[in-house]
């Protein structure tokens, strides 16, 4: 009986330990944004997506808007913005824009 039970309590640690390192494993491969623009408290976050699609391999951008402010020394976020702080997301989006060469529907690069 006490072999049974030490042997079981090996697995139970082997099997705690790897499930700790697959977590650890998962969280490295969380994805980072490739590029962050900011202008004044207006930020522009751009993520790079690998996919496949009809004609091979193509990169799918995607852009995450967002006021940024500090409250009682913790960082908060927003997507409500005033007059001036909806013109630095403009200033903040045209950056994004002319440094990712988005494309327009034409296909040609802006």
């Amino acid at each position: 009986m006490k072999k049974l039970t030490i042997t079981t309590l090996l697995l139970a640690c082997f099997a705690f330990t790897s499930y700790s390192q697959d977590t650890l494993q998962n969280k490295q491969d969380i994805q980072k944004p490739n590029a962050t623009y900011t202008v004044g408290s207006a930020k522009v976050t751009v993520w790079h997506n690998e996919k496949e699609g009809k004609y091979g391999t193509f990169t799918d951008k995607n852009f995450k808007v967002e006021r940024v402010y500090k409250k009682d020394d913790k960082w908060e976020t927003s997507n409500y913005f005033d007059l001036t702080e909806l013109l630095q997301l403009r200033a903040a989006i045209d950056k994004a824009i002319n440094e990712e060469g988005v494309k327009i529907k034409d296909g040609s690069e802006k």
